[in-house]
C-alpha cells in the first residue's frame, strides 16, 4: 500500500469514498450483488458469496462432488464441526512412500482459507463455495518436514500432489524476488525454475493427462508481479483481491499482468474495508470476530468462526471453489479450458471508463490518499469472440471478478466445442530476435501525477518510452505469452543536492516499464521496480503475461520500454534514482491452440454492458463468413434468450435485442441457458442445446440435433425439416408437427417404441425425426393450434421398437379440448400468470400451409418470416 499525505495527492478529493483520480468522482461497484442467504441463517452473514453469480442456481446441480481438493497451506483443523466431514483422511499425501497429512496442526490460516471452499452445508456455521468437494491438507510450513515450501524437496511435493488431486491451492508467497538471471524461471537451480517445473508437471501429469488446477493468490504487497517469475507461470491461475464496499482493488493487493483473475477479500478498516466470514479455529485461538458479536445465534459459535479473513490468501479459496464447481459440472475440461472459461466469464466489478482510483481515508488522527486500482480496464484479444468482441482486462483485476454461475454454466457445455485443451495438444511457437536499444535515466521523468513513488508508476508510462517492433509468422491462437529480455540496467542514485558524486552500479531491472502491443492492439503494461541488487553484468528475466487470451500471433509485435525516476535516500540524505536500461534481445514464447475456422461465439450476463462502451457497437452484429462449424455459446446468459441462427435475423436476450447475425454468415450450432429459450435453425445442419428451462427448439431444414435439457420443451418439425434425433425425449415435453401423426387411439393416445422414429413425409428417406430414449413413451395428441399437431410425452411405454408416420386426415382421430392450453401453459412456466408462451411458429392461431416450403418463424417480428425459404 502506498499512503501519501493529501498535500501530494489531486486537490479537495472526496472523503471516505474511492474516487475516480482522472474525475475526482466516486466509483461505486457496477455488478449485480445476489442474496444467497435468504431464509437460510447458515449463509446470511458470508457477504462474498453474493458477489460470486447466483450461486442458489448454480448449488441445486452442482456443489464439488466427486472433486478431491488440497490446501497447501499450514494445515487445518479437520475436527472443526464445519470441516470434518469434507476431510479425507485415506488421500493424504503420500511423498516417497510415506504419508504427511497436513490435518490438525491448528493452523488459523489453513482453517480459514479452507472453510472458503469446503465448509459443509450442515446447518450451522458457514458454507463453502464447493462444500461437497472433499478435501486434504497438505502443511508446507512445517520446516522440519519434506513438505516445507523452501524445502530441497518441495518440486517432489508438487509433482506427488498430481496423482492424487484435482485442485490446489498455493497459499505460500516469496516476498524477495528480483528481475535477475538466478531469479528467472528459466534459470537452472534456481527457485523459480523449480517450482515452475512443479506446476508444469502438474498441467501435465494431473488428472490423467488433463492437468491439476493450480491457483495461486497474487500477493499482498501492492506490487506488480512480474517482479517474481515463479508466480507468473501460464499453468498458475493467479487471483487479486477487490473490496467489498465498492469493487475497487483491494490496497495491499498485488497487480499486474499475470493476473487472470479477481475475487472478494477484506481491505483495511480505516480504508472502509471489510473481512471474508469463513471458519476459525475451535474456541478462543485463531482469528476470532473483530466487533462485539458474541455467542447467543445457535447456528453459528462466534468464536469457532471469524470475519476478520481476508488477503488474496481469501480470494484465491473462493477461486479455488468456482474452479471445483466447473469440475463437477464436467470433470472433463483440461487446465486451459478452465483458464479460457474464467476468462471469458468474468465481469467487470466497477465501470468500464473508472481510471486509477484512490480512497482518502484517517489513520491514527491524519489522512491519506492511498492509492488502490492502478490502471482501468482495456479490450484485447478480439479473436476471443466473448460478448460480440474482445475481453476487457485490468492490471488489477485480470480479466475481471470471478463469476461463479457464468463459469459453471460455460463450464458444463464447453465439451460440445471440442476436445480438451491440455498439454499434449498445447501449441508453442517462438521468436529470437535482437533489440539493441537504450533508453537514458532522466530525474524528470516521475509518475503521472507528479509524485515519484513506484506505486504511481504502475498506472501508465511516465515517459515517452522506446519502441522496437518485429513480426512474428507464425500463427497461434494465444492463450499465454512468456517474454524473456536480456538487459543491462545501470542504477544511479544521485543526491537531490548534488553534493556528492552520483552511486553508479550495474542492477537487477529497476525502476522499469514495459509495455507490448499484439498485432491486434492488445497491449500489456507491466512496471518493474525490482530491487536494486548489484549484479554482475547483462541478465535475463522472463515475464508470464496472462492478458493476450484470444490474441492471434501472426504480425507486427512492439515491445516498450522505459524507466523512470524515483525518491529514495542515500545515507540518510534525499536522493534521486534513475536508470539507463539497454535491451540487448529479445525472446517470446507462445502459447496457445492452432487457429481454426471453427469458431465458438460465447455471450454472458454483460452482454449489454459491454456493447454501450464507446466504440463497441459492432458487437451487436455477429459476422462469420470463413467457414468451419462455428457455436453460439449463451449457456452462461440466464435471462430467456430467443435465438435464431438465420442469417439477417436476431436474437433477444431477456425480451431485449442483442445482436444480428450478418447477412452473409453461416452459424451452424447454439446452446442457451436457464431461460424459456426459443432456438431456430436454419437450413444447414444445426444442433440446438435448449440446456435448462421450457424450451422450444425448431431445427428448420437440414439434418439436426436438438437437445431440450431439463425442464418441459416443445420441438417443431415440418415434413421437409430433414432427419432430425431429439436427444432427450422424456416426460412432460410436447412434439410439434404440421401434419397429423398416425396411429392415434380413440383416447387420444398414442404409443410409440423403444428408439422411434417419426416419418415426417411417411418415407423412412425422407424427412424423419428419430426420438432417442429406450423406454419408448406415451403420447397424448393435444389437438391443433397455430396450424401445428401437438403431441405430449405423458407416459413411459414398454412397447417394442416402432415408427410413427403422418395421418393423411386433416386432424388427429380424436382432441383432447382445451389441453392444449392447459400443458402449453404448464410447459411454459406461465400456468399461474396468463402470459402467452415462447413460440417457434406464428402465434395467432392462424393455420399456415407448407405447401411452398417450411418458413421460419421470425421470433424478433413475432409471424413467419416472409421469403425466408429453408430449402435451396
Amino acid at each position: 500500500m502506498t499512503m501519501q499525505s493529501l498535500s501530494t495527492s489531486r486537490s479537495d478529493p472526496p472523503r471516505n469514498v474511492s474516487y475516480d483520480r482522472t474525475t475526482g468522482k466516486a466509483v461505486t461497484i457496477s455488478m449485480p450483488i445476489y442474496d444467497t442467504g435468504k431464509d437460510d441463517p447458515e449463509l446470511g452473514l458470508q457477504w462474498q458469496l453474493g458477489y460470486l453469480g447466483d450461486m442458489v442456481k448454480i448449488w441445486a446441480d452442482f456443489t464439488g462432488q466427486g472433486i478431491r481438493v488440497a490446501p497447501l497451506d499450514t494445515g487445518a483443523q479437520v475436527e472443526h464441526w464445519d470441516l470434518s466431514a469434507n476431510y479425507d483422511a485415506a488421500n493424504s499425501l503420500v511423498l516417497d512412500g510415506r504419508v504427511y497429512s497436513g490435518a490438525n496442526f491448528w493452523a488459523d490460516h489453513g482453517t480459514a482459507a479452507l472453510g472458503l471452499v469446503s465448509a459443509a452445508r450442515n446447518g450451522r456455521g458457514g458454507v463453502g463455495v464447493a462444500y461437497g468437494a472433499k478435501f486434504t491438507p497438505i502443511n508446507v510450513f512445517d520446516w522440519s518436514a519434506p513438505t516445507n515450501v523452501d524445502g530441497w524437496n518441495f518440486v517432489a511435493v508438487l509433482k506427488a500432489c498430481a496423482s492424487q488431486y484435482d485442485v490446489l491451492n498455493c497459499e505460500y508467497a516469496r516476498p524477495d524476488n528480483y528481475a535477475i538471471a538466478t531469479w528467472n524461471s528459466r534459470s537452472q537451480g534456481g527457485w523459480a525454475r523449480g517450482y515452475n517445473e512443479g506446476y508444469a508437471y502438474l498441467a501435465e501429469q494431473g488428472r490423467d493427462g488433463l492437468g491439476t488446477i493450480t491457483v495461486k493468490p497474487a500477493g499482498n504487497y501492492a506490487w506488480d508481479g512480474q517482479r517474481d517469475s515463479s508466480i507468473t507461470s501460464r499453468y498458475l491461475i493467479n487471483v487479486a483481491a477487490y473490496r467489498q464496499i465498492d469493487g475497487v482493488a483491494s490496497s495491499w493487493s498485488n497487480c499486474g499482468p499475470n493476473l487472470m483473475i479477481s475475487a472478494p477479500s477484506s481491505d483495511r478498516p480505516f480504508l472502509g474495508g471489510t473481512g471474508l466470514v469463513t471458519t476459525d479455529l475451535l474456541g478462543g485461538a485463531g482469528y476470532n470476530w473483530w466487533d462485539d458479536l458474541n455467542d447467543d445465534d445457535p447456528n453459528l459459535a462466534m468464536s469457532d468462526y471469524t470475519n476478520a479473513f481476508g488477503g488474496t490468501s481469501g480470494s484465491g479459496p473462493l477461486v479455488v471453489g468456482v474452479a471445483t464447481l466447473m469440475l463437477s459440472a464436467n470433470d472433463g475440461l483440461g487446465w486451459r479450458d478452465v483458464r479460457t472459461i474464467l476468462a471469458q466469464s468474468a465481469k467487470m466489478p466497477i465501470a468500464f471508463e473508472t481510471g486509477p482510483v484512490s480512497y482518502v481515508g484517517t489513520y491514527n488522527g491524519r489522512e491519506y490518499d492511498v492509492a488502490l486500482n492502478e490502471r482501468h480496464f482495456t479490450i484485447g484479444g478480439l479473436a476471443g469472440h466473448v460478448n460480440g468482441g474482445g475481453l476487457h482486462y485490468s492490471n488489477d483485476y485480470g480479466y475481471g471478478a470471478v463469476d461463479a454461475y457464468a463459469a459453471v454454466r460455460m463450464a458444463e457445455v464447453w465439451s460440445l466445442f471440442g476436445p480438451a485443451k491440455t498439454s499434449a495438444n498445447e501449441v508453442h511457437a517462438a521468436i529470437t530476435t535482437e533489440v539493441g536499444k537504450t533508453v537514458a535515466g532522466d530525474p524528470t521523468a516521475r509518475a503521472t501525477d507528479g509524485s515519484s513513488v513506484d506505486h504511481s508508476a504502475q498506472m501508465g508510462f511516465a515517459r515517452e518510452p522506446v519502441r522496437f517492433s518485429f513480426e512474428v509468422g507464425d500463427a497461434i491462437k494465444v492463450e499465454n505469452v512468456d517474454l524473456t529480455l536480456r538487459f543491462t540496467c545501470t542504477l544511479k542514485v544521485e543526491d537531490a543536492d548534488h553534493g556528492r558524486a552520483p552511486l553508479v552500479y550495474t542492477s537487477a531491472m529497476a525502476i522499469t516499464q514495459l509495455g507490448l502491443i499484439a498485432p491486434d492492439g492488445t497491449e500489456m503494461f507491466t512496471s518493474v521496480p525490482g530491487n536494486w541488487t548489484s549484479v554482475g553484468g547483462a541478465q535475463e528475466f522472463t515475464f508470464g503475461l496472462a492478458n493476450f487470451q484470444g490474441v492471434l500471433s501472426k504480425g507486427t509485435w512492439t515491445l516498450e520500454f522505459a524507466t523512470y525516476a524515483t525518491a529514495t535516500d542515500r545515507d540518510g540524505r534525499p536522493a534521486i534514482a534513475t536508470a539507463d536500461l539497454t535491451v540487448h534481445s529479445l525472446k517470446m514464447d507462445l502459447y496457445g491452440a492452432a487457429p481454426t475456422t471453427d469458431d465458438v461465439y460465447s455471450y454472458t450476463n454483460e452482454f449489454f454492458t459491454m456493447a454501450a462502451i464507446d466504440g463497441e457497437a459492432g458487437r451487436r452484429v455477429l459476422s462469420d463468413t470463413d467457414g468451419g462449424t462455428d457455436w453460439i455459446n449463451a449457456a452462461a446468459v440466464s435471462k430467456d434468450v430467443a435465438l435464431s441462427l438465420v442469417a439477417g435475423q436476431s436474437t433477444s436476450f431477456g425480451g431485449q435485442t442483442a445482436f444480428t447475425i450478418g447477412r452473409t454468415s453461416v452459424i451452424e450450432n447454439a446452446v442457451t441457458g436457464d431461460g424459456n429459450d426459443v432456438l431456430i435453425g436454419n437450413r444447414y445442419d444445426n444442433a440446438l442445446y435448449g440446456m435448462r428451462g421450457n424450451d422450444v427448439l425448431n431445427g428448420g431444414m437440414g439434418n439436426d440435433t436438438l437437445f431440450g435439457g431439463a425442464g418441459r420443451d416443445r420441438f417443431v418439425f415440418d415434413a421437409r425439416s430433414g432427419k432430425d434425433t431429439i436427444l432427450d425425449w422424456s416426460l412432460g415435453d410436447i412434439i410439434e408437427t404440421s401434419k397429423a401423426l398416425k396411429g392415434v387411439g380413440s383416447d387420444g393416445t398414442l404409443t410409440v417404441g423403444a428408439n422411434a422414429t417419426l416419418l415426417l413425409d411417411g418415407t423412412a428417406s425422407g424427412s424423419t425425426v428419430l426420438l432417442t430414449d429406450e423406454a419408448g413413451a406415451t403420447l397424448q395428441s393435444l389437438g391443433q393450434k397455430d396450424g401445428y399437431y401437438w403431441y405430449a410425452y405423458v407416459a413411459e411405454a414398454a412397447a417394442t421398437a416402432g415408427k410413427v408416420v403422418l395421418e393423411s386426415a386433416a386432424t388427429p382421430a380424436a382432441t383432447a379440448a382445451g389441453l392444449v392450453d392447459q400443458i402449453v401453459a404448464a410447459s411454459s412456466g406461465t400456468a399461474n400468470d396468463n402470459a402467452a408462451p415462447s413460440s417457434a411458429h406464428d402465434a395467432t392461431g392462424v393455420t399456415h400451409a407448407f405447401d411452398s416450403g417450411f418458413y421460419l418463424y421470425d421470433s424478433m417480428a413475432g409471424s413467419m418470416s416472409g421469403g425466408v425459404q429453408l430449402f435451396a
